[in-house]
């Protein structure tokens, strides 16, 4: 039985997509459902598909050792995003 709060995975970007990772100091923080479990994620990049949705590379969190990481479709129903990077001058 699927949960319909489960966030959608998405496929690793294409040869020839362009992945923009973000560093130490550009955090942004996303809370999701997968598997059944809320988690706290990390963004450590992301790629825009065709279409134009947008991709996350998350690691996750409490359970690092056994949290679903990978890449997850954004989606503002079923996420929340804190970002706290630093303002660029």
């Amino acid at each position: 039985m699927s949960d319909s709060r489960n966030a959608e995975a998405a496929p690793p970007p294409a040869a020839g997509v362009e992945v923009f990772s973000y560093g130490p100091y550009e955090v942004v923080r996303v809370n999701l459902w997968v598997a059944g479990e809320w988690y706290r994620g990390v963004v450590v990049a992301h790629y825009d598909a065709p279409d134009g949705g947008r991709a996350y590379r998350l690691a996750l969190w409490p359970r690092p050792d056994i949290a679903p990481h990978g890449w997850y479709w954004w989606d503002e129903r079923r996420m929340t995003r804190r970002d706290y990077r630093r303002p660029r001058d």
